[in-house]
């Protein structure tokens, strides 16, 4: 049986349904108590980095199952080797996910999403089931080495200061009511990153994008705080070398989206799987280097 003893820290998260702390469990239960500290799973053994070229949960390893809605608000937490079904809001600084699976049960808006000032790094861990919103959404985060497979929702919103990196994305299964995008770029200043990740969205009704540019997306979910933040950040918004296939425009950017800072598109592959076009910008872009996966340059 999978048990969640070891190192604990001191670490406090809180149980977005109860108002309680969640505390560490095991089996299929998690117990909830004042106080309590994260669930840290010691089954998962010591911290290794997986090899270069793996993506999501590392094959293999064991998982302690915690069955919650956590909101972290303990600066630098670490998560790590859970299998959590619910979701996760990161309101603290310098919090750490990795080698842990996130299944969404349709209670909770994202798998992970940062607010009032949070921050998280995301690594080697898989991103499954049915989201609110997206499996990740928010401002300053970063993604790398992380798989999103058959998530019923957009796959990642990158607010200002957020990166994707070294990820894949694929076998989305959207819901009747509404079409999902594997990428929305929603920061109108920018400082935002989207690299080397191989994104396959496939064809089909409901699917949108494998990349949407759409600024205004930010402003669906922000607080007035994070807009004061947010008018302070300044970058180019940037997509390169990455691996693209699907949706009726595989990376789209339409005339009514909102003026971005700089927005740069290139050296992206891009397979001849899309309905209508691989490739449609409107506005001010540098598009260079961005080629079919079987030859041939890909224009807007």
């Amino acid at each position: 049986m999978l048990s969640t003893r070891g190192v604990l820290g001191g670490l406090v998260a809180t149980s977005l349904a109860t108002g309680l702390a969640v505390g560490a469990g095991t089996g299929d239960e998690v117990a909830v108590a004042a106080a309590a500290p994260v669930p840290v799973c010691a089954e998962a053994g010591p911290y290794a980095p997986p090899p270069p070229d793996s993506v999501g949960t590392p094959a293999g390893l064991r998982l302690c199952p915690v069955r919650a809605a956590l909101e972290i608000r303990t600066p630098g937490a670490v998560l790590d080797g859970l299998d959590l079904t619910g979701g996760l809001v990161v309101a603290a600084p310098g919090v750490v996910v990795r080698r842990s699976r996130i299944t969404g049960d349709g209670t909770v808006p994202a798998g992970v999403r940062t607010l009032d000032g949070g921050s998280v790094r995301i690594e080697d861990t898989t991103l499954t089931g049915e989201f609110a919103d997206a499996a990740v959404d928010g401002p300053d985060w970063v993604a790398e080495r992380v798989e999103m497979i058959a998530v019923r929702a957009d796959g990642a919103r990158l607010g200002p200061g957020a990166t994707l990196r070294n990820s894949w994305l694929h076998d989305f299964a959207p819901r009747p009511d509404r079409p999902v995008d594997a990428i929305t770029l929603a920061a109108p200043e920018g400082d935002v990153l989207v690299e080397a990740n191989r994104v396959r969205l496939g064809t089909g009704p409901g699917l949108g994008s494998a990349v949407l540019v759409d600024p205004a997306e930010t402003a669906r979910h922000e607080s007035a705080g994070e807009r004061e933040r947010r008018a302070e950040r300044r970058g180019p918004v940037v997509v390169r070398d990455n691996e693209l296939g699907g949706g009726r425009y595989t990376l789209l950017r339409d005339a009514a989206a909102a003026p971005l800072a700089v927005l740069r598109i290139t050296g992206n592959r891009f397979h001849r799987d899309a309905g209508a076009a691989p490739l449609r910008v409107r506005g001010a872009a540098e598009l260079r280097d961005n080629v079919f996966v079987d030859g041939g340059e890909v224009r807007r």
